[in-house]
């Protein structure tokens, strides 16, 4: 069975593309949000490429790697590759660093193509790695003019690796006649010529060059969509009508769930005209029908063909919906491609009727597999019904038959290669890698669909029993992507065989999906929220029993069941829901919380968009009655004295970080003995909570030793903690507190924090007025003012009160400090002397790198340079050394001018977030600025990464639209710092600018404790020894 057109190919893809750009230059060739580039735009950046790579040594039939993020430099890179006469590798980035590491060495790569943000993990290859985007500038100077071309329709055109039985992955070697044979007949079928296409599929899937480049020879826009759109049905319909889509390619699972979306929305895109599925068996659902039916227009296509020939048949839907089959055929062959059906055992064509084994022949085939001889002769074979001792037959593993009309009906695999989710998997890959386990002896992998439509893979285990199954799936995921991982483990003590010795896959036991692994008793649902989530649960991943507190993704839960149940959460509940939500709350106890708050958000009629992080609702004028003084705290007048010398003074906050350096500060500009209250339940022990907090940020001095005195104490007691005799001691010693110590959490309500960070401080105003006055110096924070319009207007001066009509604050840590300052403010009043100091995001010591590991912005720059990129927020980070800080604010604290005042300690000269990205760039790590789209997309796929700050970078406060750490830019122009520059005009103190000099020694520092590893080839500077304090042992 074959269809030979008139003539095989002459042009290649690339060159179809060329002859398009002279035929309609200014047209737009591609477009990712609002950035395009035209045809000529595409075909000069891709032929300056091309003459780059060749530079590089790359011609006919040399591999080149290609690892880079969905963007048009993907389609450039592409174009770039073939025109220089390379085969282009695509290398997914979400795959695990080790199958890449094989495709890599398995290819015989001598260059790769990547980006910034993904290039750390290639450079200790053996490859030239460059970035399209760094190294822009260096290839934008080659010559935009066409190549000539000396590729020839034999040389090959791209390998791409599919699931190998050998346990490891094999790659198809596609030469470019079999491409441009399928790109010229799709060409002449369609409808749409220079109409517009999605690029959905990625492009280390075949069908991606079906979508690229029958559009691009064309004249058509090829549409490309972020990741995050791309996986949800819904947005994935809003762009189709937005952008007003006529060709679509998909994937089964996708055109199901997109479908389902279509009718929960009632609005079909109008401007569709094609819609093309490929991939695994079209299923005719209810939805499906029902989208076309209300689409006339709009035809259905049905493609066929194995990655080692593309596709080789294709059948067109016609007639009503409601009368297509639930199983439509897959059609008949494309131009110049040949089918065989042939009996398994005798090779012989079967009868129309009768069950075959599919052969392909005919210019569709791929060379083979690269590298692997043995296994290209096992598929790959001599064609026995022609002369032409060149022609060969690929041996498919499908089975189908032919119809009365002559189109084939698909009827499964002859082998046990499987689809889930129209990823071909080779179990075999999967159960070679499972007895790699020392738990596991011997392995057995299927695809089950005991709920149809619910198709999973399944492992079976011979092993030791005793072994968790959580140890293995682990073991599992680190080392395959995740559409290769099983979706459960079943120990069997035995497999079951057949009759010849092999394994009787059809009599293992279905799945029970039982509790073991999951490490969580079964809790039942107990409100009204629960019982609808358990349910929705249940229906999206089959199982009958699911308790509040069991974590979604232990239950076989992946990304498609993500969409899945989020698409019927929102329609339950009526709200909005974005993806990542699941991600935040995996157990129906928490998502349930979620949902609680989102409706009754919706229900007051504010905004239903889903604030993940915790917040509570106290309002202001709550919060003004917290902010009550007790009365008996005054000071009476005449009794204020002038401190600058002080023998005795009390500190809080010095087992934190910022209190650590305060208290080294202190020991440093004055005689001082220093009285540090801390939680301890002895002088000892106290001791040593000190010392080691000191130690641990470099600071500890041995001259300390004989002027610390630790005070043993509690701020959430009345009293500190301290009897009254020891309170009545304390208060007639010292002559100035400083008063740094609080629960610092973006995530705890106000009420969590009132007992230390209010009430101690009250219990601190009462110290500070008993027996003598004494100056009140207290670490707030900006934070205060993060409210709806705090920056709206004018700067914010130090001299502003607290607005007590703004809006409610983000997080009860700023509210807590908001009513501390107010407390202040009162005991100023009653003639108390006070200063106030308010930083801003505190960084580490600019030479030793000492920092905080745990605190915010240390966790978000390692989360930037793991993840390889940053949001590219329109807003500036700033960030104040934590010596800076600490030394500033003891010198003013120590003058008699300072007494009164409040001190907005900000950077003058911040960066903006961009530049702040640069430069983790210039210390020698690759971190792209990103879309918040695309940032929101790599959150949902490496969430661990920046795990519990998650909600800070994509929650919103309420009523708002922006995120938390959009809230705390703070600019010059915001926010007057004019008090500290005044205060410190006199001396050399000054805030530094954020270079590769000062975060340098913070890198190094993050390397030596283990947070974070060096850049590969570390252009970091040495920390000397002698700009880091000493940490002998105390004696």
């Amino acid at each position: 069975m074959n269809t030979l057109a008139c003539s095989t190919a002459v042009q290649l893809c690339h060159q179809l593309f060329e002859a398009q750009v002279s035929r309609s230059p200014s047209a737009v060739a591609i477009q990712f949000g609002e950035d395009f580039l035209t045809y000529q735009q595409l075909n000069c950046k891709a032929n300056q490429l091309a003459r780059h790579l060749q530079e590089l040594g790359v011609s006919q039939n040399v591999p080149v790697g290609l690892c880079i993020e969905r963007s048009l430099d993907t389609i450039v890179a592409i174009l770039g590759i073939l025109k220089a006469g390379g085969a282009y590798l695509p290398l997914d980035p979400s795959y695990p660093a080790e199958r890449l590491a094989f495709m890599l060495q398995n290819a015989q790569v001598p260059v790769l193509v990547t980006q910034r943000s993904l290039a750390r993990q290639f450079m200790s290859g053996q490859q030239i790695v460059f970035c399209i985007d760094a190294d822009w500038p260096a290839i934008a100077v080659n010559r935009e003019t066409n190549l000539s071309s000396v590729t020839m329709p034999a040389d090959l055109a791209y390998i791409i690796y599919t699931s190998g039985s050998t346990g490891q992955p094999k790659g198809v070697a596609m030469p470019h006649q079999p491409l441009v044979n399928l790109v010229q007949w799709q060409t002449t079928q369609s409808q749409v010529k220079a109409g517009k296409t999605l690029q959905f599929t990625p492009i280390s899937f075949d069908v991606s060059f079906q979508e690229i480049f029958s559009t691009l020879s064309a004249g058509g826009t090829l549409i490309l969509i972020d990741d995050q759109k791309r996986r949800d049905p819904e947005y994935l319909r809003q762009t189709l009508v937005e952008q007003e889509i006529n060709r679509l390619f998909l994937p089964f699972v996708a055109l199901n769930h997109l479908a389902d979306a279509i009718a929960a929305s009632g609005q079909v895109p109008s401007q569709l005209q094609e819609v093309i599925t490929a991939g695994e068996q079209l299923r005719i659902t209810e939805a499906i029908a029902d989208w076309f039916r209300q689409a006339p227009d709009c035809t259905l296509s049905n493609h066929y063909g194995p990655s080692e020939s593309h596709v080789v048949t294709a059948y067109t839907l016609s007639g009503a919906p409601e009368d297509w089959s639930q199983l439509p055929p897959i059609g008949t062959p494309i131009d110049n491609a040949e089918i065989y059906l042939l009996d398994r055992q005798t090779l012989i064509p079967v009868t129309k009727g009768e069950i075959g084994e599919i052969y392909i022949g005919g210019v569709s085939l791929a060379q083979g597999y690269l590298h692997r001889t043995d296994l290209t002769a096992e598929r790959f074979l001599a064609n026995p019904f022609t002369q032409d001792p060149d022609d060969r037959l690929y041996k498919s593993g499908d089975l189908a038959r032919r119809l009365p009309d002559g189109n084939l009906e698909y009827l499964g695999r002859a082998d046990e290669q499987v689809k889930i989710r129209g990823i071909r998997i080779e179990p075999g890959e999967v159960e070679a890698l499972m007895e790699q386990h020392p738990a596991v002896q011997k392995a057995v992998v299927m695809a089950r669909e005991d709920v149809p439509g619910d198709k999973r893979l399944v492992a079976y285990a011979i092993g030791d029993l005793t072994q968790a199954i959580e140890t293995v799936m682990e073991f599992i995921k680190e080392r395959l992507p995740v559409c290769m991982v099983p979706s459960t483990i079943v120990w069997v003590e035995q497999f079951p065989l057949t009759p010849s010795g092999k394994v009787d896959r059809r009599s293992l036991p279905a799945p029970e999906y039982s509790r073991d692994g999951l490490g969580t008793e079964f809790a039942a649902p107990e409100t009204v929220t629960e019982e609808i989530l358990a349910d929705l649960w249940k229906q999206v991943l089959n199982l009958d029993r699911i308790g509040i507190h069991d974590y979604f993704f232990d239950l076989g839960g992946d990304s498609l069941k993500v969409i899945q149940l989020v698409h019927r959460t929102r329609d339950a509940f009526r709200i909005e829901l974005p993806m990542l939500v699941l991600f935040d709350a995996p157990t129906i106890k928490q998502f349930a919380q979620v949902i609680d708050e989102a409706v009754q958000q919706r229900n007051a009629g504010m905004m239903s968009e889903v604030r993940i992080a915790t917040t509570d609702d106290i309002s202001i004028a709550d919060l003004r009655q917290e902010a009550v003084v007790d009365a008996n705290i005054t000071v009476e007048a005449g009794t204020v004295p002038t401190v600058t010398a002080p023998n005795h003074v009390l500190i809080t906050g010095v087992t934190g970080f910022v209190g650590a350096f305060l208290l080294s500060e202190l020991l440093a500009q004055t005689n001082a003995d220093i009285h540090c209250l801390v939680r301890a339940k002895d002088q000892s022990a106290g001791w040593a909570k000190v010392y080691k907090n000191l130690a641990k940020y470099r600071l500890w001095k041995p001259s300390y030793a004989t002027r610390i005195v630790p005070v043993i104490g509690d701020l959430a007691k009345p009293r500190l903690g301290l009897t009254p005799a020891a309170f009545d001691d304390l208060a007639a010693t010292v002559e100035g507190i400083y008063h740094s110590g609080a629960v610092t959490s973006l995530i705890k309500p106000y009420a969590d924090l009132r007992d230390v960070n209010v009430a101690g401080t009250e219990e601190l105003l009462r110290l500070a007025t008993q027996t003598q006055v004494k100056p009140f110096h207290f670490i707030s924070t900006l934070d205060i003012f993060q409210t709806a319009q705090a920056f709206s207007a004018e700067p914010i001066t130090e001299h502003d009160p607290l607005n007590p009509h703004e809006a409610v604050y983000f997080d009860g840590y700023a509210k807590s400090k908001w009513v501390s300052e107010m407390m202040l403010e009162e005991a100023r009043s009653r003639g108390l002397p006070a200063c106030i100091y308010r930083p801003v995001m505190i960084t580490g010591h600019t030479q030793s790198g000492a920092a905080n590991t745990g605190d915010l912005m240390n966790r978000l720059i390692k989360g930037f340079i793991e993840l390889g990129a940053a949001p590219d927020f329109d807003m500036v980070f700033n960030v104040v050394p934590v010596d800076h800080f600490s030394q500033s604010t003891i010198y003013l604290s120590l003058q008699p001018e300072s007494i009164g005042k409040n001190f907005n300690c900000i950077n003058p000269n911040p960066p903006s977030m961009r530049r702040f990205v640069e430069v983790i760039n210039e210390c020698g790590y690759p971190v792209e600025s990103v879309d918040h789209a695309t940032w929101e997309s790599l959150l949902s796929e490496h969430v661990e990464t920046l795990d519990s700050i998650v909600h800070v970078l994509t929650s919103k406060a309420k009523a708002e639209s922006w995120s938390y750490i959009e809230r705390s830019s703070v600019g010059a122009d915001q926010v007057s710092c004019q008090n500290v520059l005044d205060g410190l005009a006199e001396t050399a103190i000054a805030c530094p600018d954020v270079t590769a000099k000062m975060l340098s020694p913070y890198f190094q520092f993050f390397a030596e404790v283990g947070f974070l590893d060096l850049p590969e080839a570390s252009i970091l500077p040495e920390v000397h020894p002698e700009a880091v304090q000493e940490t002998t042992s105390m004696r």
